[in-house]
């Protein structure tokens, strides 16, 4: 039974769906061995329900909007994890889960709550996919690793003991895995994946610097 390479599940989330890198370790180096588009919600349900088709509706009717929507989320969330798990098993072992941090530590608990304050109504579009996020690697006993959006790169760099200059050059150029897409958020989602895989004590992981 040859032991899998460990890997982590590194997610940027949009409304709707996300971008997934996975990153393993290979001849003790990270490395890129999947991403994928993910989608998040079915078909037809609104992906912004707090910020948008919420402010038209009463009370009762919010609620239950919100409700489908979440019940939605949560079962792509697992699936979608689910099948990125299978799918990396012959070869991978997923530890962890790197997600950008939530604003706020948890949804409001109805709708009310979510009106009473613009900070936390501007926020809670993006916190029904990262809590569904988490909550799916949870069920999976998979540990959830959450880094403030910005800090992917310091984050890598602090627990390599080496520069963000470094980490940004590794993961633009020469940790860079062949072909498009690899935008901004490939980036940082990849330097989170590092961070994530560091702070799980994986073996020796290198970077080679120039």
């Amino acid at each position: 039974n040859m032991k899998l390479s460990p890997c982590v599940v590194s997610v940027a989330e949009h409304a709707g769906w996300a971008h997934v890198v996975c990153v393993a370790v290979c001849d003790d180096m990270p490395t890129v061995v999947e991403r994928r588009r993910v989608t998040l919600i079915d078909a037809g349900l609104p992906t912004q329900p707090y910020h948008h088709e919420s402010l038209a509706m009463n009370e009762d009717e919010a609620n239950a909007l919100i409700a489908r929507v979440r019940s939605s989320i949560a079962v792509r969330a697992t699936v979608a994890l689910e099948r990125i798990v299978t799918d990396l098993a012959p070869a991978y072992a997923v530890v962890a889960l790197a997600i950008r941090k939530p604003p706020f530590p948890d949804l409001p608990g109805t709708i009310a709550d979510a009106w009473k304050s613009y900070r936390l109504l501007c926020a809670a579009d993006g916190m029904l996919y990262q809590l569904a996020i988490c909550d799916a690697a949870r069920r999976l006993e998979v540990a959830v690793h959450m880094c403030s959006r910005g800090e992917e790169t310091s984050e890598a760099a602090r627990q390599l003991g080496l520069t963000s200059d470094e980490i940004e050059d590794f993961v633009s150029r020469t940790g860079r895995p062949p072909g498009p897409p690899w935008t901004q958020e490939h980036r940082r989602a990849y330097a989170a994946g590092i961070a994530a895989l560091a702070a799980h004590g994986v073996g020796s992981l290198r970077i080679p610097t120039p």
